[in-house]
């Protein structure tokens, strides 16, 4: 489960800071407090955003089947639509779709489902964008489809979900925004292995109430408000000396 979560699996995640850099640059974070505030608040703009996108991804793959139930793959694709066009900043795009499409031809080749197949070949056909968040839902049904069906989130927006292929894939997603960001940290500011794995136990005891409210939030409702995190991105678009692509 948690290889998909591996910041070094070769889709050229590593290659990204999520906005850390811009935020080195600028001061705003500049030791181990501010970098624990900055992917917390990533961690909750990850779970009215993208996180929602992978619960709604989830729960549409698994009832694909081999990518045959248009219905299933058409919620995909609403999906997969319904987050790229909340992603501002063109780094943010650029890193959404480059994952995305190396995730889908990896895990094709890895996995030999026959969805996760059909998925790349909607990708490189041009039918959706294919967003990192829907192709790791995509992975995540073809190799556990067959486990316990959907059921509704819990009325306690806190709670985990009920669906334990559900849990684990936001689990998985929400544990890739973390690991990416602190290892980039590690490379951008002074920052211990130890530091950066107390920062980690500390914000993965957030997982469950992350994951429940993503699971609770309907995909309309979805949203990336993240002013600061735009600005970010749109500075660091523009920086003369840059170790990150984001």
């Amino acid at each position: 489960m948690m290889q998909f979560g591996d910041s070094m699996l070769p889709t050229g995640a590593f290659a990204f800071s999520n906005g850390l850099e811009a935020a080195v640059q600028t001061k705003v974070v500049h030791d181990a407090e501010t970098l624990r505030q900055f992917t917390e608040t990533a961690l909750e703009q990850a779970a009215s955003g993208d996180a929602v996108g992978v619960a709604w991804a989830v729960r549409a793959a698994r009832h694909a089947r081999d990518g045959e139930n248009d219905e299933a793959m058409g919620l995909l694709r609403l999906t997969d639509n319904a987050l790229f066009v909340r992603k501002l900043p063109e780094e943010s795009r650029s890193m959404f779709t480059r994952t995305g499409k190396k995730l889908a031809e990896m895990g094709a080749a890895v996995t030999a489902s026959p969805l996760a197949s059909r998925w790349l070949e909607l990708i490189r056909a041009g039918g959706t964008p294919g967003t990192y968040p829907v192709t790791l839902a995509v992975l995540f049904a073809a190799m556990h489809g067959d486990r316990a069906p959907a059921v509704p989130a819990a009325a306690d927006p806190a709670a985990p979900p009920d669906d334990p292929l559900l849990q684990e894939a936001l689990t998985v997603h929400l544990y890739g925004v973390v690991m990416g960001i602190l290892n980039a940290a590690l490379r951008l500011m002074r920052l211990t292995h130890i530091e950066a794995q107390a920062l980690l136990y500390g914000l993965t005891a957030r997982f469950d109430e992350l994951a429940g409210r993503a699971a609770a939030t309907p995909l309309e409702h979805m949203s990336n408000y993240a002013p600061m995190t735009d600005i970010l991105g749109a500075a660091h678009a523009r920086a003369h000396v840059r170790l990150f692509m984001s």
